[in-house]
């Protein structure tokens, strides 16, 4: 056994160069408790984590600024030891062109790295050789569009999420800044990235995350500005997104201040999870076999402050929110019937944890 099979997730944290701002961690999947294994350094603000189909690489985006003295962060790929899940080396850097990436994912086939730059406005693809590692950026898509109302957090394009879309040629990148969902096309052979469709949402909203459906031509957005999901039609032959309903992810009688972060949906396809700062919780929804419209099941506190960033994991058993501010991580136990989630009791305290990434399974 290794990989998930031995329970092994990865754990990224804001920190310094000098501070272990990744954890490799492992969960006993009969209880829920969790251990952390290994603390790794070197990657500076590792503010999301994606790992390579062949479960050999893990990358990290470095929320920073500025790399090398030239505007724009990095992606660091860090080998991976497959039998016991620990870190060993980096072994490539590349810079995303845009400052401050947020959002890491890879396609399919493993031949290239998307990143969200927020503050840089973009989009990179970072080509990936047949080991995993990267290479020099090949796409470079800045965001265009009318800024969204909210003044303060929509005064330009602001990328916070990118995601291919499941069995298509399509890359679908979330824009907090435009409140849109910019959506690509990947020319397989040139290896580059071409413009395709912008979905427009209702202003202020403030989209963040994506999620798409395992089974139903639908997708998910969590609105961080306006604590809502916002259910997405699609057409996948012609890679299009188009609005539909939108759902609060706060209960009616709460006033005060709320930001939505992370979303997921079940493997089922039957439920749908989203995060709450501010209300700091986890909000459930039940999900329409037919229509994928959403009904609001559960609202449970997340056990800290500011749950960033969430997981499911792949059994589906658990759930493990991360709490950046109040640095811990809590385990709650999942009915996979109901959908609802229950405290387990178990946490684990790390700082400023933000981003969740499961091990793959049986190489």
């Amino acid at each position: 056994m290794n990989g998930w099979d031995k329970g092994i997730f990865y754990v990224g944290s804001y920190g310094e160069k000098s501070d272990a701002t990744i954890h490799a961690c492992t969960m006993e999947k009969t209880t829920g408790k969790l251990h952390i294994i290994q603390r790794f350094t070197n990657v500076e603000n590792a503010s999301f984590l994606a790992i390579h189909p062949d479960g050999k690489r893990l990358y990290a985006a470095k929320e920073i600024g500025e790399s090398g003295g030239q505007p724009g962060g990095e992606v660091a790929a860090i080998s991976i030891e497959v039998e016991t899940g620990l870190l060993k080396d980096i072994t490539s850097v590349a810079s995303t062109i845009g400052q401050h990436p947020c959002y890491v994912s890879v396609n399919q086939e493993g031949t290239g790295l998307y990143a969200a730059n927020y503050t840089g406005g973009n989009i990179t693809l970072l080509p990936l050789t047949e080991d995993g590692e990267l290479q020099n950026a090949a796409s470079l898509m800045q965001h265009e569009g009318e800024p969204g109302p909210v003044v303060d957090r929509q005064g330009a394009p602001h990328a916070h999420c990118v995601v291919p879309i499941p069995g298509t040629p399509f890359v679908s990148a979330v824009d907090l800044g435009i409140d849109a969902v910019v959506t690509y096309r990947y020319d397989k052979e040139a290896g580059i990235l071409a413009n395709h469709h912008i979905t427009k949402l209702q202003g202020g909203t403030g989209p963040r995350h994506i999620a798409f459906h395992p089974k139903l031509a639908v997708a998910y957005v969590t609105n961080e500005l306006a604590s809502s999901v916002t259910l997405l039609h699609l057409d996948k032959d012609a890679g299009l997104l188009t609005e539909g309903a939108t759902y609060s992810t706060i209960p009616t009688e709460y006033t005060d201040y709320n930001d939505s972060a992370d979303i997921h949906v079940s493997s089922d396809g039957k439920f749908l999870y989203s995060s709450n700062r501010g209300h700091n919780s986890i909000a459930v929804f039940a999900i329409d076999g037919q229509s994928g419209t959403l009904t609001s099941i559960q609202h449970i506190g997340c056990g800290g402050e500011q749950p960033r960033n969430f997981g499911l994991t792949p059994e589906g058993d658990y759930v493990l929110v991360a709490n950046q501010k109040t640095g811990n991580i809590v385990v709650f136990r999942r009915d996979r019937e109901s959908g609802t989630i229950s405290e387990t009791g178990f946490t684990l305290e790390l700082n400023a944890p933000v981003s969740i990434c499961f091990a793959n399974n049986s190489h």
